[in-house]
């Protein structure tokens, strides 16, 4: 079979698992190992010190020789219109980023991957070696799906596709034989800097460099310790990730929803009310993480969330509930409730 229609047919296995993206790159350095070499010497991972793994400055090859190409694919995940943002939550409500209101994706996409990966096999008379990543190895994945087609990098360091906007996971199988590659795509950001200037903690830096240390989506689910003074009131009401660069992007502005995948939405978790939300982490944590995104904050990193948009929030009839976590015994969460009591008293005045 040509190489041109083998690719097509595989590309198809991926479509009709409800991918919306598949490209094809080569295992080759790419210009993505020195920009993270850069940002890693600048300490912008933060405490997030699996990034310092040597194989991620490195090409795919690396890890096994054996390995040829690499086959990008990205999905959406949209599953709320654009009215839903949180530009527009209510001062006694909070907000969990797109990708946590739905199952975790890495389980899903593995197993479909999985799948695919042997459909592909039965195209080629000789063995051949293929190992899938969904966000779980050290691979430059958004450098690697650059290359592939699906999209370019854009100032907020998302990559965005011009037909979903940047709301899609990315996953990739590393395979064992050459392909016609794709090429990649042109930079259609121009001179918009809407996702920089819209930024509250300003961790968009630079054209495509994000300080983790400054970083909403890091300080509420990476981040281990109390939320910073400098930074916690700009938090606003986001208890877990944040959306803002991704929702101002232009190119969001008509993003699909997604409807021919089931990524089970939660609706407890779509701009949850802050009493409710609290409740639910208090009372029932082992099945409210049970195949979700927020369970990689845990428990207290979660109720750190809430008080501090507790805190945010202006509403005097959060006091009581607040007041019962300054003596908490976990030192993070008592030190939180004490200066969000400090930030709603402020707003007395």
């Amino acid at each position: 079979m040509p190489k041109i229609n083998l690719q097509n047919e595989i590309k198809d296995l991926f479509y009709s698992e409800g991918f919306d993206f598949v490209g094809f790159s080569s295992c080759k350095t790419i210009d993505d190992f020195s920009h993270l070499k850069k940002w890693l010497d600048q300490k912008y991972n933060a405490k997030m010190d699996y990034m310092e793994n040597d194989k991620r400055q490195k090409p795919v090859s690396f890890i096994d020789s054996s390995f040829k190409s690499i086959i990008s694919c990205a999905i959406n995940y949209n599953v709320l219109e654009n009215k839903i943002n949180s530009h527009n939550v209510k001062s006694n409500h909070g907000w969990i980023a797109r990708y946590a209101i739905i199952d975790d994706y890495h389980k899903i996409l593995e197993k479909k991957l999985k799948s695919i990966a042997k459909e592909i096999e039965k195209f080629f008379n000789n063995p051949i070696k293929h190992k899938v990543y969904v966000d779980t190895g050290p691979v430059l994945e958004r450098g690697y799906a650059k290359e592939a087609g699906i999209g370019w990098i854009g100032k907020n360091s998302c990559l965005i596709n011009k037909g979903l906007g940047s709301w899609f996971f990315l996953a990739e199988i590393l395979i064992s034989e050459e392909f016609i590659y794709d090429e990649p795509v042109k930079d259609m950001c121009g001179t918009c800097t809407r996702c920089i200037d819209a930024c509250p903690t300003n961790a968009i830096i630079e054209d495509k460099v994000v300080d983790s240390n400054k970083c909403i989506s890091y300080l509420t689910i990476e981040n281990k310790k109390e939320v910073s003074k400098d930074f916690v009131k700009q938090v606003g009401s986001n208890i877990y990730g944040c959306d803002i660069c991704q929702e101002v992007c232009p190119w969001n502005s008509k993003s699909k929803i997604k409807n021919n995948f089931n990524w089970n939405l939660r609706d407890e978790f779509v701009s949850p009310e802050l009493d409710n939300i609290l409740d639910l982490v208090e009372t029932d944590w082992e099945t409210m993480k049970i195949k979700s995104p927020v369970k990689r904050a845990k428990k207290n990193g979660l109720i750190r969330n809430i008080l501090n948009v507790m805190g945010n929030s202006g509403q005097k009839s959060y006091k009581d509930r607040i007041l019962k976590y300054t003596h908490s015994e976990d030192h993070v969460l008592s030190i939180t409730a004490k200066q969000a009591l400090i930030r709603l008293d402020s707003d007395d005045s």
